[in-house]
C-alpha cells in the first residue's frame, strides 16, 4: 500500500532521512576526534554493551553486512580496540570481544554521544522521545 504525500508534506522516507542525517552528523562530529566511523562506533558499542559475539551475530545486531563487519572488525583489531578468539564450544566460529582499550574509548564517548542524541531530539518532550524510540524499535524489528 502506497501513501501519497498530501498538502506539500514530505513523504515518511524523506522525514526519516532528514532526522537520521541530523543525528548522524552530530554523532560523527564527536567520533572524528577518535578516528572512528559511525559504523565502527556501532560495532564497538554493540560489543562493549552486549558482550562478545560471533561475526554473524554482530552483523545481525548491527545490521551491517558480513563483509563490511569483517572489514570494520579488522580495522578495530589493528587498533587494539577489539580482539578475536575461537569459540570454545565450536572451533569453527570466531568470537569478537571488546578489548579494554575499546571499552575505555566507548566509555569516554558514550556520554557525549548520548548528549548529542538528546540535543538532536530536544524538540520532543521526554514522553515523546520515549514514544518515538518505541515506534522506531517496532519498525526496526524484522
Amino acid at each position: 500500500m502506497r501513501q501519497e504525500a498530501s498538502g506539500g508534506s514530505l513523504p515518511h522516507v524523506d522525514l526519516l532521512r532528514q532526522v537520521t542525517s541530523g543525528l548522524t552528523s552530530r554523532v560523527e562530529e564527536i567520533l572524528v576526534g577518535s578516528d572512528l566511523t559511525l559504523d565502527q562506533w556501532r560495532v564497538l558499542h554493540t560489543l562493549t554493551e552486549g558482550g562478545p559475539l560471533s561475526m554473524s551475530d554482530l552483523s545481525g545486531r548491527t545490521r551491517i553486512s558480513g563483509p563490511t563487519v569483517t572489514r570494520i572488525v579488522d580495522r578495530l583489531v589493528e587498533r587494539s580496540l577489539l580482539y578475536r578468539n575461537v569459540d570454545a564450544t565450536d572451533r569453527r566460529r570466531v568470537v569478537v570481544h571488546a578489548a579494554e582499550r575499546g571499552r575505555a574509548l566507548c566509555r569516554s564517548l558514550a556520554p557525549r554521544i548520548a548528549e548529542a542524541e538528546r540535543d538532536g531530539l530536544a524538540a520532543l518532550s521526554s514522553t515523546e522521545a520515549r514514544t518515538l524510540r518505541r515506534l522506531l524499535e517496532r519498525l526496526a524489528t524484522p
